[in-house]
């Protein structure tokens, strides 16, 4: 069974001190192990070694929060308003913040929003510093956060302002109850978690070269059969032979290059790196029938959910243009890290999710 650990960050005894709460997930969810303070100078790293995922949790004094209302209650339309929202609210305004936002309730049909964000250059000096010890937190959220929206009473704001303190038990369930569903996550845009989507983008090249050298096989293995001419077929089996040995040199014994490549691509998907869920030859498709003049694409990225893409537009209007195509056959879809270039042109990243078919 696989270990997850959510690092707790706290102040204690007007000090700062980090624990990671250790679960074991089971099929019922997650069953708590144990608690041990951590250190980077110390052996507690150790015993994190097996530990699969890591959570981390922000105390409260370390994240700022406003309270807004809206007529939505939409995540992905929150995203897109709230920081034009905190670029007049924020000095230096929202491009130097993280954020995540909660609904707390609806009035009058409109909603309460609380926006809980921090200082990109904090976040990424923790996160740095996590990563010289080998951890990687997929989630950023705050347990003390979580205990003073849900348990709170009276004033939000007054808590957030003098925010109670939780007992070691309180922590511990807290934990586990971010584990099932987190509060909020901060690990959005540039400190996105990206380890699986790099494995999977691996996985994605390295089965489309196989299935290209398969395909080549195939073909030559269908042309050797209408070959009579035995040097011209001894020739092509020796090019099969060589293509293979070149994939795979650990294979010593080699009876039917065609048959073994392909247990070997069988063996690649019970390994489940085989990309699944999206198409790339039917996004591209889908992506050319979509095109707006001005507009080009420098970079795009498939993994198993979702797309990202980096690109260049002569208005903001087109790259609005963009996003409601990609709207067309996608979901979730949003803009971002939107800068003017030294040419003028305006640099963009958009993010989509596949549809659910």
């Amino acid at each position: 069974m696989r270990t997850i650990g959510l690092i707790d960050i706290e102040t204690r005894d007007g000090r700062e001190a980090i624990s990671v709460h250790l679960f074991r997930i089971r099929a019922g969810g997650f069953e708590y192990e144990k608690t041990i303070e951590y250190s980077p100078s110390t052996s507690s790293g150790i015993e994190l070694a097996d530990v699969a995922e890591f959570y981390l949790s922000l105390p409260v004094h370390l994240l700022n929060f406003r309270i807004m209302r809206f007529p939505f209650s939409d995540r992905q339309k929150l995203k897109d308003v709230i920081p034009f929202e905190l670029d007049d609210l924020i000095l230096g305004g929202s491009e130097n913040i993280v954020f995540d936002s909660i609904v707390l309730g609806e009035s009058d049909n409109n909603f309460d929003v609380l926006v809980a964000y921090t200082e990109k250059k904090t976040l990424r000096e923790i996160l740095t510093g996590l990563a010289a010890t080998g951890i990687d937190p997929q989630v950023v959220t705050s347990l003390e956060l979580q205990c003073i929206v849900t348990k709170g009473n009276g004033d939000i704001a007054a808590s957030l302002m003098n925010p109670f303190s939780l007992a070691a038990e309180e922590r511990i369930a807290a934990a586990k109850k971010e584990l099932a569903s987190h509060t909020l996550n901060l690990r959005t845009g540039p400190f996105a978690y990206t380890k699986d989507a790099e494995k999977i983008k691996k996985g994605f090249k390295v089965t489309a070269i196989l299935a290209l050298l398969l395909a080549l096989l195939i073909n030559a293995d269908l042309a050797l059969r209408f070959i009579t001419a035995r040097n011209e077929a001894s020739s092509l089996r020796k090019q099969m032979r060589t293509i293979y040995v070149g994939l795979f040199p650990a294979d010593k014994k080699i009876t039917d290059e065609t048959y073994q490549m392909k247990s070997h691509m069988k063996e690649l998907k019970d390994r489940e790196e085989v990309i699944s869920g999206l198409n790339p030859l039917q996004f591209m498709l889908e992506l050319s029938r979509r095109t707006v003049p001005g507009t080009k694409f420098d970079e795009i990225n498939l993994d198993r959910e979702s797309v990202t893409i980096k690109g260049e537009a002569a208005a903001m209007d087109s790259v609005d243009k963009v996003k409601t195509k990609l709207s067309e056959f996608m979901t979730d879809t949003t803009v971002s890290d939107v800068k003017t270039s030294v040419e003028g042109k305006i640099r963009f990243t958009i993010v989509a999710k596949v549809r659910s078919s």
